[in-house]
């Protein structure tokens, strides 16, 4: 199992930054690898909501809720991908930081094939994983605070 941690500082209030996160289909407007995003549960908040997001250029992911913390914590698993990994868990947590607050976020992963799992991971998974988080987590601060989505 591998862990990657981010931690990103958001100047506005921890209650748009939850309407966002809480919010499954907004990460469009963040992630560049997504295309679109929808609901596939018929609930679309709190443990068992559920997502496809459509990834560039093709392919999607299926991911839903396994544990939500209202302003707190959403706990996200990956179920459905056309990418070699076994499991992948990620948990962004909030805190509030003067009128901003503070997102952390930890996300674990393991590979498929074993030991060449693991030598891919740390030839490349991580890195690019680490690299393509950060992004993701720089786009969604900007989108909070400004309303500038990716292009």
């Amino acid at each position: 199992m591998s862990e990657l941690h981010h931690t990103i500082k958001i100047n506005a209030p921890l209650d748009r930054v939850w309407e966002v996160l809480a919010d499954l289909e907004a990460v469009r407007h963040y992630n560049p690898m997504v295309t679109h995003a929808r609901y596939i549960s018929s609930n679309r908040t709190g443990v068992g909501a559920a997502r496809q997001c459509d990834l560039k250029p093709k392919g999607h992911v299926r991911e839903r809720v396994i544990g939500w913390e209202p302003k707190q914590s959403i706990t996200m698993e990956l179920y459905e991908s056309p990418w070699p990994i076994a499991f992948m868990r990620w948990r962004p947590e909030l805190k509030p930081d003067g009128s901003g607050a503070v997102l952390t976020q930890r996300m674990e992963y393991g590979l498929k094939f074993g030991l060449l799992g693991k030598i891919m991971d740390a030839l490349m998974m991580r890195r690019m994983l680490d690299k393509g988080i950060a992004e993701t987590l720089s786009n969604l601060k900007r989108f909070i605070e400004t309303g500038a989505t990716i292009k």
